[in-house]
């Protein structure tokens, strides 16, 4: 079973998966073969995740505006870890989804940090209900800027 297969297992089953799934790349946001209108409008997000180094968790909170077209419009993200708070203003950024309802997403922020790290986020993507829900992890490596892997779920919250 490939790693990407394992984690989306993992994440049905409400299980963190700390393990590395492949670093994607910007230049994924262009690749996917399924509509990105699988994907539109508000969701509100949730994610935790652990500091490698530190081995102490970290929670964070919400909420980003997709255009329906591949492009992540706006948003903010919510962190508490180790007890400081960090809020981050979601400037843009892209996403792809691939006909096997997985996918790419590449966050940019208007801070230096995220969660205390660097400043875009690179997520993974388990595309589910129909793109009212998506499920995402991040990597925890040197490419994407930060030690703190994650994963967490994302909902739409309008009204169908």
């Amino acid at each position: 079973m490939s790693k990407f297969k394992l984690m989306l297992v993992a994440l049905a089953a409400g299980v963190f998966v700390a393990g590395q799934v492949g670093v994607a790349k910007a230049s994924d946001c262009g690749g996917g073969t399924v509509s990105p209108g699988l994907l539109t409008g508000n969701y509100t997000l949730s994610f935790q995740g652990i500091n490698d180094a530190a081995n102490s968790p970290f929670a964070g909170s919400g909420s980003i505006h997709l255009d329906g077209k591949g492009n992540v419009i706006a948003g903010i993200i919510n962190c508490n870890f180790s007890g400081t708070e960090y809020h981050s203003t979601i400037s843009g950024g892209c996403y792809s989804i691939n006909s096997d309802g997985t996918g790419f997403m590449e966050i940019a922020t208007t801070e230096d940090v995220v969660c205390g790290k660097a400043a875009d986020v690179n997520l993974q993507l388990a595309i589910v209900s129909g793109g009212r829900q998506f499920q995402f992890s991040s990597d925890a490596d040197t490419t994407t800027g930060t030690n703190r892997p994650f994963s967490g779920t994302a909902n739409s919250w309008q009204q169908p």
